[in-house]
């Protein structure tokens, strides 16, 4: 008789029940392989031509030792060439009796290649609501943890960077838990004029303490409105309460709100095709604005493609009549982009332009914008450079370290609610 493959093995009773919730994008156990080999995921949803011949949303071990960052080969399993175990057992696990992803700092880490999600359901962006969650057993004396997401900190510049949402654990707020997530990419607040505002500074950060050597159950959700962050199920509210004077609270002075989790973000999340830049030169206190910034959508299709203005003030009344006006220039090598320049003017502190149909952009094209207020300049002008996106990166990000066991990772377009994450805290 013709052998035959064995029925694959009914789903543990957490994998059910990841499964069963419903809008769930993706779901890697570090146990489900695709035909090549790679952990792949799992879904209940309609991933839009997602699953390629590796199958859907697959893995890559790699080694950050020798310099294997996203975008170099990696390995599966089977290829693996260290000695380090690439999956390990730690007792009271969610899946797999305890198993998951062995990341350790620079030895093991692994991604999920942008070309293998990009403009997919599992490539969040903009108002999209989403819940990631993750499955983790921290190892002991790890400062820093890198736990799952789509963010890479590149090389922090003010205006250019690929940053989109992702889990952290530090002990820099007393070891917990935050959910970082960025409109720009880069920095946060690039116009604060003040140490550290180079960094992205927008986090939903968890009031309790994260503990290390157990497992947990870690989640950052995204409504469109705020992003908040949960260990085990539990939302713990935080605000920031140490006396220093922070750079979101340098830009936005008597109007800042202190409240990190849930932390208010309305911005939307970073696209590399759709994304915000934020403009420098003014403070508060001088020009009674917190924040002039642009949107710039080249996401959409050619015929919707725009670049608007927006500013933020204590009141908008009072700067209603300022004539400003945007200017924006796509250029490639120095040279402008065919379609790629314009300029459009503010009234009642709104103003857009179409971007032409023509515009093509490329990776390291560089878009350039001024603002100006009667003619003169506000702040330089700042420059973003197009990049690819980021990968969706387990256990470490520039070279920021992690050791730990990743039970599973999953991730649902839709906001869990507290009673779900309970239920998947429940193992």
């Amino acid at each position: 008789p013709v052998p035959t493959a064995a029925p694959p093995a009914p789903p543990s009773t957490m994998s059910a029940k990841v499964l069963a919730k419903s809008h769930l994008v993706a779901f890697w156990d570090f146990e489900t392989k695709g035909p090549t080999g790679n952990f792949v995921a799992q879904s209940n949803v309609d991933n839009e031509g997602a699953e390629g011949p590796e199958g859907l949303y697959p893995v890559w071990l790699r080694r950050g030792d020798h310099g294997s960052e996203p975008g170099a080969p990696g390995y599966t399993e089977a290829t693996w060439p260290s000695s380090h175990p690439v999956t390990a057992r730690k007792a009271g696990g969610p899946f797999n009796n305890g198993k998951g992803l062995n990341v350790k700092e620079t030895t093991l880490y692994a991604s999920v290649e942008r070309e293998s999600f990009d403009r997919t359901p599992l490539d969040i962006s903009g108002a999209d609501p989403f819940s990631l969650v993750a499955w983790v057993w921290l190892g002991v004396n790890s400062n820093h943890h890198h736990i799952a997401g789509i963010w890479d900190e590149g090389t922090w510049e003010k205006y250019s960077g690929q940053r989109q949402y992702s889990l952290f654990r530090t002990g820099r707020y007393g070891d917990r838990l935050f959910g970082h997530i960025s409109a720009t990419g880069a920095a946060s607040y690039p116009q604060a004029g003040t140490g550290g505002d180079q960094y992205a500074r927008i986090r939903a950060l968890n009031g309790a303490h994260l503990s290390e050597g157990e497992w947990h159950l870690l989640a950052m959700t995204h409504d469109g409105t705020q992003a908040q962050s949960s260990q085990d199920g539990v939302s713990t509210p935080t605000s920031y309460n140490d006396g220093e004077e922070w750079v979101e609270q340098r830009v936005y002075k008597d109007a800042f709100n202190p409240v990190t989790n849930p932390k208010e973000f309305s911005w939307g999340v970073f696209h590399p095709l759709r994304f915000v830049v934020k403009f420098n030169g003014y403070n508060v206190a001088a020009d009674q604005v917190n924040e002039h910034y642009v949107r710039v959508d080249l996401k959409s299709p050619a015929a919707q493609r725009t670049i608007s203005y927006g500013v933020k003030a204590p009141s908008l009344s009072a700067i209603a009549s300022r004539n400003y006006r945007v200017t924006y220039t796509f250029k490639r090598g120095g040279a402008v982009v065919q379609g790629g320049s314009g300029s459009f003017d503010v009234a009642n502190n709104a103003g857009s332009a179409n971007l032409s149909p023509s515009l093509v952009v490329e990776v390291d094209d560089r878009l350039q914008l001024e603002l100006t207020r009667n003619g003169a300049r506000v702040g330089s002008v700042v420059e973003h450079r197009m990049g690819p996106g980021a990968a969706f990166s387990f256990g470490r990000i520039l070279g920021d370290g992690t050791t730990m066991v990743l039970g599973g990772v999953a991730m649902y377009n839709r906001v869990l609610s507290e009673a779900e994450l309970q239920d998947l805290a429940s193992f």
